[in-house]
């Protein structure tokens, strides 16, 4: 990288090791006041980058079927104990009524 920001051809661009790679980075130091415009457009698609990866992140978070593939045996156990309680609960209160008539 050259000492106003940009890139050299054929280095990594700051992107290379962005939030995905690392994590978002939240402890980035400021841009000096005579940062030329290279500089700040770098470092506008480095945030462009995290906001990204953390709307992803967010998206993944809040999103069932994201998490219901991330982890199938966790919602198969959840689904058939769900059942196992319904069924649980039809029979006991069948069993109610049942002795409640005589």
């Amino acid at each position: 990288m050259t000492q106003d920001g940009t890139a050299r051809p054929g280095s990594p661009g700051p992107s290379a090791t962005g939030p995905s790679a690392s994590g978002p980075s939240t402890s980035r130091p400021p841009l000096p006041p005579n940062a030329g415009v290279h500089t700040r457009q770098l470092d506008i698609e480095q945030t462009r980058d995290e906001l990204a990866a953390t709307l992803d992140d967010l998206f993944a978070t809040f999103n069932p079927a994201v998490q219901i593939r991330s982890h199938p045996v966790l919602f198969a156990a959840l689904f058939l104990g769900a059942t196992a309680a319904a069924a649980a609960a039809v029979l006991t209160l069948r069993r109610g009524r049942a002795s409640g008539r005589r």
